[in-house]
């Protein structure tokens, strides 16, 4: 243990180095070449003809988008006509399309709303350039912003959408503009339109604008739903709710695992005493979740609420006025509590604390390096100012990242999960990957606040001298920003480790027991029950921008399955009483380790009868067999086997609607029924994949999704964990399935694994119906149920393959074996099943994929 201990300090002095000396290249950036800006020419474009087109999309959306197209035909004659030929990065292109786009008060110009799907598409006719612009935009906040020609101003309870021309096109000739209000309702337009057709206000030969004015303004009342989703943001009690809610559901997950833990530490596995593998795993659990509760309070709830609330009733205090220096610097001191409870080696804990004490530095003293106590740079600021931004965006990331890795680290230890000495999660390895992970992350988030710079400021005039100061400050906050964002986003993933604790301990409850129960007892129902709503259950979305309910779908998650099992209680087929005499006991207490062997033997005998028995009806019967001699052969396979040393038991009879096939499916594949979850959790893991596939191209496919992915800190991360935590579902659902195989209703798998998505299914129809009433999509419920249903339907037909897998040789293939297990009429009952899954997977798809499916979804 000392050799190892030794062995990872090099490593982790190594990984610290690099992580906090790579920022020095931010030292050396150049600065552009500065050249004046010149006009216009603002007078020879009255002639030019202007079009303006403006779509909103308001039904089946959480935020109202819109689309905007300005067409602009400039006569040949204008001198920067040809410049819109040339390269979209000639200064030459940039700045004839800033004359058409922006107006003239200032060179530069940063539109952070105004989204483009691509560059505007420039055309030569005979005497004319025509320049067609396409926006893109959402009201998902409130306040004033422009977007193309467009002035948008949202407020609570009104919108306003203006076309305010540029300033070179205001004596241009405005031939026809056009709004599509999406359903939204108008109360005040002016001037008068030319048409009015179902929500679309169409003005035709407007001329050239009478002033610098606005031409054309709308005001509009939104429905109630859109309303809040818009201004939610800009509302300080409104956020407050909003993160209470969200917190509600963080701290109710940690209060249910604690209490969980500590029934598990009153009540062990075999009633007695607690081996020391259980109870070292219950205390990490119950520690996680003390240790998750507090993170949830500080990061999503604590400072928000006081932030917030301050500022609602008295302003904003001194003291609390730096809005993301505060945060920042409670982000690095959690960041090193969480990494210090996890028990780390002495090395590891120096490391943090050393990345924990440079990172904050900069936060601490801020004018130490050029940065001002806000710690937002307003300024240009200098490059040490730069490189600590980065440092400590680094630290922050290093920092969760490690903490979060050893925590699983611990459950994994706790819980004996680590077997092999050459387990992946050595402190050696650890440290380099964390590094190697943070450096790629970090990576990724500069290249995408470096694209959305370039989105936002792209006809900025580049050769100003102001360019690279505007530049070089939008990055530093965008550090600033980033870095802020950390804490949340890595606390949104916790629900990984919660689950993988839950597994921890019932892998040592399971592990613990000299004898296996037949199935998990009520503690360990309990504990699949929070598993089942922290990781398999399908996280319902904000309504109108609020996700106040979130702590309710927890209860009702947990709620769902508990119903689930007190159904199977009465219908399951382990649960059905033996017949024969008043004391006889259910079927899940009748079987033994033992006599599991002799039941699939007795199983297959009884296969091979009804075999028989099909063939004589259909007169292919061989040899002297006859019809009452298997028959006779039948009944005495449905008496049930006495237990071994029962003396003078009465042999029971199995119940009527069972047969002793029934029964072996039942019991599964495995004698204990951590088994039977394992194999279950590998099978639907791996039968998921091509789910979770799709599931991730649907969610970003659309050149929509695509743009803002691309352009967002966590864009490419969250690609990434879309498919990650998909997988991780199908896992969790599988080994729910197999861990409670024995307890659902069902006499074939198929059966049980449709009872299981109904308990999943039954939330996601109130989720759709919350939708429905906000009147906002509901993204992709619908597709991940049909999913859900056939990766467990083709899980439990594995199963059941599983559970005769002695005479697996005997077959030519598992397709062979299924139709002897469920016979012919069976069979072709639960391959008509999975078909029709197939179809209605593929006609979801269909949908999806349509040219409107994913339009102006943000």
């Amino acid at each position: 243990m000392r050799r190892g201990i030794r062995a990872a300090v090099p490593c982790w002095r190594w990984c610290v180095a690099l992580l906090l000396v790579s920022p020095a290249w931010w030292g050396a950036w150049p600065v552009h070449a500065e050249t004046p800006a010149a006009g216009c020419h603002a007078e020879q474009l009255v002639k030019a003809e202007t079009d303006a087109d403006l779509r909103l999309v308001a039904h089946d959306q959480a935020v109202v988008g819109a689309s905007g197209r300005m067409t602009v035909q400039v006569p040949t004659t204008w001198p920067y006509a040809n410049d819109l030929l040339l390269s979209e990065d000639s200064d030459a292109y940039l700045h004839a399309m800033r004359c058409l786009l922006r107006e003239q008060q200032s060179t530069q110009y940063v539109r952070a709303d105004e989204w483009r799907m691509h560059s505007p598409q420039v055309t030569e006719e005979s005497s004319r350039v025509k320049v067609q612009y396409d926006a893109l935009f959402w009201f998902d906040h409130g306040g004033h912003f422009n977007v193309g020609p467009w002035a948008i101003d949202v407020r609570k309870g009104r919108w306003q959408l203006a076309l305010a021309p540029p300033t070179a096109l205001q004596r241009a000739l405005w031939d026809k503009i056009q709004i599509d209000l999406g359903g939204l309702n108008a109360f005040k337009v002016s001037p008068r339109p030319s048409e009015d057709s179902n929500g679309t206000l169409v003005w035709d030969g407007l001329g050239q604008p009478r002033g610098p004015s606005q031409m054309v303004t709308v005001q509009m009342v939104p429905p109630w739903e859109r309303a809040w989703a818009a201004t939610s943001t800009n509302s300080e009690p409104w956020l407050v709710v909003n993160a209470a809610g969200e917190a509600t559901w963080w701290v109710g997950t940690s209060a249910v695992v604690v209490i969980a833990a500590l029934r598990a530490r009153r009540q062990p596995a075999d009633g007695q005493r607690a081996t020391e593998l259980e109870f070292s795993s219950g205390n990490a659990l119950l520690r996680w979740g003390l240790v998750n509760a507090v993170m949830g309070l500080v990061i999503l709830l604590l400072y928000k609420t006081i932030l917030d609330t301050t500022r609602a009733t008295i302003g904003t205090p001194r003291w609390l006025g730096y809005e993301q220096r505060w945060p920042i610097l409670i982000g690095l001191l959690v960041g090193w509590a969480l990494t210090a409870s996890a028990r780390p080696r002495r090395p590891v804990l120096l490391a943090a604390s050393l990345v924990a004490v440079v990172g904050g530095l900069a936060v601490a003293l801020p004018s130490l390096f050029g940065l001002p106590p806000q710690f937002v740079p307003a300024k240009s600021p200098p490059a040490s100012a730069v490189a600590m931004l980065l440092v400590t965006a680094a630290a922050m990331l290093w920092l969760w990242l490690t903490g979060l890795i050893l925590w699983v680290r611990l459950f994994a230890s706790d819980g004996g999960l680590l077997r092999s000495p050459s387990h992946p999660l050595r402190l050696s390895r650890i440290g380099p990957a964390v590094t190697v992970a943070t450096l790629l992350l970090l990576g990724w988030a500069l290249w995408a606040d470096e694209r959305r710079w370039q989105r936002i400021s792209w006809l900025s005039d580049r050769t100003a001298p102001v360019y690279h100061s505007r530049h070089l400050v939008y990055l530093s906050q965008g550090l600033t920003s980033f870095a802020y964002q950390i804490p949340t986003w890595c606390y949104s993933h916790t629900w990984v480790l919660t689950g993988f604790a839950i597994l921890a301990l019932l892998r040592a409850r399971d592990f613990g027991l000299p004898v296996p129960y037949a199935s998990p007892n009520k503690l360990d129902c309990l504990l699949l029950a929070v598993f089942f709503a922290i990781v398999v259950a399908y996280r319902q979305g904000s309504y109108a921008g609020s996700q106040v309910l979130a702590s309710l779908w927890l209860v009702l998650d947990i709620a769902a399955l508990t119903a689930l099992l007190a159904v199977g209680q009465r219908w399951a087929v382990l649960a059905q009483h033996l017949e024969g005499y008043d004391a006889a006991p259910p079927l899940s207490e009748a079987i033994t380790e033992a006599g599991r062997n002799d039941l699939i033997a007795r199983a297959r005998c009884y296969r091979e009868l009804i075999a028989t028995l099909r063939d004589l009806g259909q007169g292919r019967g061989e040899g002297p067999v006859t019809r009452p001699a298997v028959e006779k052969e039948l009944n005495q396979l449905h008496r049930w086997r006495p237990v071994t040393g029962a003396g003078n038991t009465p042999r029971p009879w199995l119940p009527s609607k069972v047969t002793v096939v029934d029964v072996a499916l039942s019991w599964g594949p495995y004698t204990k029924w951590w088994d039977n979850a394992r194999r279950a959790a590998l099978l639907a893991a791996a039968f998921g994949l091509p789910g979770s596939v799709v599931i991730v191209w649907l969610s970003y496919a659309s050149q929509q999704q695509w743009m803002r992915t691309r352009q967002l800190f966590f864009g490419a991360p969250d690609m990434v964990w879309t498919f990650v935590s998909w997988e991780l579902t199908f896992a969790g659902a599988g080994l729910v399935l197999g861990a409670l195989w024995r307890l659902l209703p069902g006499r074939r798998g198929p059966s049980r694994a449709l009872a299981l998505v109904v308990a999943y299914t039954l939330l996601i129809i109130l989720g759709i119906l919350g939708s429905l009433v906000t009147d906002q999509d509901v993204d992709h419920a619908g597709f991940s149920i049909v999913i859900m249903l056939l990766v467990l339907t083709l899980t439990s037909l594995a199963m059941d393959a599983d559970t005769f897998r002695t005479e697996r040789r005997f077959w030519p293939s598992r397709f062979g074996l299924l139709l002897s297990i469920y016979q012919m009429r069976g069979f072709s009952a639960q391959v008509a099943w999975v078909l029709m899954q197939l179809v209605a997977v593929l006609t979801i798809l269909k949908f999806f994929v349509g040219t409107d499916s994913r339009v102006m979804k943000p």
